[in-house]
């Protein structure tokens, strides 16, 4: 125990006098350009929206307020409308704001000022909003809002968005109906189908500010990546060096038929060597386009594999999903690698050299000419002296309900892993999902502590989501297993579904088959997603009810934390090792070693950058108290040596009957 502590604190130390230097991941965010269509005809002046007599334009003006003002200030938005100038013209098409950053002081100066008097040209409107948006190459949306249907037909609508379709411009259009008939709603529906949008019908003023404000938002979002940019290789030994923290790459190509034809993409990256007792984590989320084509058949699958020096598999992961129903489920796969034992004569760590390569494969038709960006993240876990662990769970625990009432808050989850929104135990939280999204929410979740979660469906039937799943994801991006339900149908109003982990968090289950998939503690992830196998694409939402659960006393680390960032960069990480000369001579000398925000399970907790942070490059920075501890850690380069000393020779004497080539293995 001295010897851990002894270790402990000259990794403060080294902490404190190493330069911070940046591995830090910076966020792409996959926000598309978005310009709303606003309806500003005559029609727009009933005097319907609410009980109250609010005419309809007050309504659509107060909605396209609340969306401003909420709306991202980095995002690109655009404004066009029709009707707003004078009667009985059908050219009468105004752009109010341009799409690009917008002044929202000065947008609803503008607005306020536009009156509504003319007529309904709902198909040259369009091609208006489509031709401002024509020098953006990226995805983008248009997001129309009609009370009615179109007096003003050159080009009709539906033809305008089939036209606009098969320009292959990467276009989609939102329809909202507020207050519309039915052949309204058909032609709004023609517009969203054409073009592989979302239709949906609003009757009151609350009901289009709240579906105008949230439509609008999702089209900005997308999946928000993250990642410091890096270039895998496509041979094992050209591979990038990495040090544990969170990476951005693309793999270019799937495969022209199915998993059968081997042409999809595979790039490596080196992740070693690592030490004896040391474990490397590492994960591959794979981001295809949220959209849901006509033709639903095509697989995608995204693999991991760590491999040695040699090309030899050392362990295994992979995910999938079998057609584009489900392009809200995280396609994250994850492995850990097996135990490196020194003087071993055969298996992944043979050569004693710890070295070993992360090898990322992408497979599978889904989008196969497209490129699909790829999140890899490496996290190292330190070695810890046995004697500090119990004994592994020997049995699943029993389910157990969640209980929680009381009226839920209104939240809106992230779109990523990066920006998931932090939710607290003992609270309900309401939100929704769409066709081929996501919601992520974050929750700590420290050792000896247990997560469990209920959902609870609305009253779904009309929601164009057939059904919607749950699922947790650890720290590591490994699919935790859970007891419980895991899924919400459309056509079972108020159906709900409770899921526990397995066991609780501990470090003494890493291998155990009972508590593997979560026995690091750290940042939890609550994904919800939907499942959408049907034609009809109504756009209405599918409502739900999230209650969160985390049971059970924290307790700290049994030795230092993961090391989800290491505060050297690659190519400092790669000369260290070239430098130095024998395993024993590496482990005794501080600078050789990667540090990290570690030792409490507090710090676990933060040790995670969020999306923001990412963007913006904060960090924490750590006090420079740099004479006493310079020497502290020069002194207590000893302890650490005798620690590793100490770890490998527990790790021998408890793996004597393991292969250390079966992955997972310890």
């Amino acid at each position: 125990m001295l010897r851990r502590q002894l270790l402990t604190l000259a990794t403060a130390a080294l902490l404190v006098i190493t330069p911070l230097v940046s591995a830090q991941a910076d966020e792409q965010e996959s926000a598309q350009p978005v310009m709303v269509i606003m309806d500003y005809s005559s029609s727009m002046l009933e005097e319907d929206a609410d009980s109250k007599g609010t005419s309809r334009i007050d309504a659509a003006k107060k909605a396209a307020k609340h969306l401003i003002n909420n709306a991202p200030d980095e995002a690109t938005m655009g404004l066009v409308v029709y009707g707003s100038k004078t009667p009985k013209k059908c050219d009468d098409i105004t752009t109010v704001q341009k799409p690009g950053k917008v002044d929202k002081k000065a947008l609803l100066k503008k607005i306020d000022k536009l009156k509504a008097v003319g007529e309904t040209p709902i198909g040259a409107s369009l091609m208006h909003a489509a031709n401002e948006m024509k020098d953006i190459d990226e995805e983008k949306s248009i997001i129309l809002v009609s009370d009615g249907e179109e007096n003003c037909s050159e080009p009709p609508a539906c033809e305008a968005a089939k036209d606009l379709a098969g320009q292959g411009i990467d276009l989609t259009v939102h329809t909202i109906g507020f207050k519309v008939n039915d052949k309204a709603r058909k032609q709004l529906e023609c517009i969203a189908d054409a073009t592989d949008g979302t239709y949906v019908t609003v009757d009151n003023a609350d009901a289009l500010q709240e579906e105008l404000t949230v439509r609008t938002l999702r089209a900005f979002q997308g999946y928000a990546t993250a990642g410091t940019p890096i270039e895998g290789a496509p041979k094992l030994h050209e591979a990038p060096a990495m040090v544990p923290g969170q990476y951005l790459d693309s793999l270019e190509k799937g495969e022209s038929k199915s998993w059968t034809s081997k042409d999809g993409t595979t790039k490596y990256y080196k992740i070693g060597p690592i030490k004896p007792g040391e474990f490397a984590h590492f994960s591959a989320t794979m981001i295809p386009e949220q959209r849901q084509e006509k033709t639903v058949s095509d697989p995608t699958k995204i693999t991991v594999e760590l491999v040695n020096g040699q090309g030899t598999q050392c362990s295994t992961g992979d995910s999938y999903i079998s057609n584009s129903s489900e392009l809200g489920r995280p396609l994250a796969a994850y492995t850990r690698s097996p135990e490196f034992v020194q003087d071993r004569t055969s298996g992944c760590f043979a050569d004693g050299t710890g070295e070993i390569f992360a090898k990322v494969t992408r497979s599978g038709e889904l989008f196969k000419d497209e490129p699909m960006a790829v999140e890899l993240r490496y996290v190292l876990e330190p070695a810890v002296d046995l004697t500090l662990l119990g004994e592994p769970v020997q049995a699943p625990d029993q389910p157990q309900s969640v209980t929680l009432t009381g009226t839920p808050e209104e939240i809106f989850g992230g779109s990523s892993f990066n920006d998931a929104v932090p939710v607290e135990s003992g609270n309900i939280y309401t939100d929704s999902v769409m066709i081929s999204e996501a919601r992520y929410y974050k929750v700590h979740v420290g050792n000896g502590q247990k997560l469990n979660v209920r959902l609870t469906g609305g009253n779904n039937t009309d929601s164009a989501v057939q059904a919607v799943n749950v699922t947790m994801f650890s720290a590591v991006r490994d699919e935790v297993k859970q007891l419980g339900g895991s899924r919400l149908n459309t056509f079972t109003p108020d159906e709900v579904v409770t899921q526990n982990m397995v066991t609780a968090v501990d470090q003494s289950n890493y291998d155990s088959p009972y508590g593997r998939s979560n026995y690091l503690a750290g940042d939890y992830y609550v994904v919800v997603y939907s499942d959408t196998w049907g034609t009809e694409r109504s756009g209405v939402a599918f409502d739900y009810d999230l209650a969160v659960e985390v049971t059970g006393t924290e307790k700290d680390f049994a030795g230092a934390a993961p090391i989800f960032e290491s505060s050297e960069t690659p190519a400092e990480s790669q000369e260290a090792d070239s430098a130095a000369p024998s395993e024993s001579a590496a482990a005794s000398t501080p600078a050789a070693t990667p540090s990290s925000d570690v030792a409490t399970s507090q710090e676990a907790q933060s040790s995670e950058p969020t999306a923001a942070q990412a963007a913006s490059g904060e960090r924490a920075l750590w006090p420079w108290f740099t004479g006493g501890l310079l020497g502290t850690a020069l002194l207590l380069g000893a302890g650490s040596f005798l620690f590793r000393n100490r770890a490998t020779s527990a790790h021998q004497a408890a793996t004597t009957q393991i292969d250390p080539t079966v992955p997972g293995d310890r």
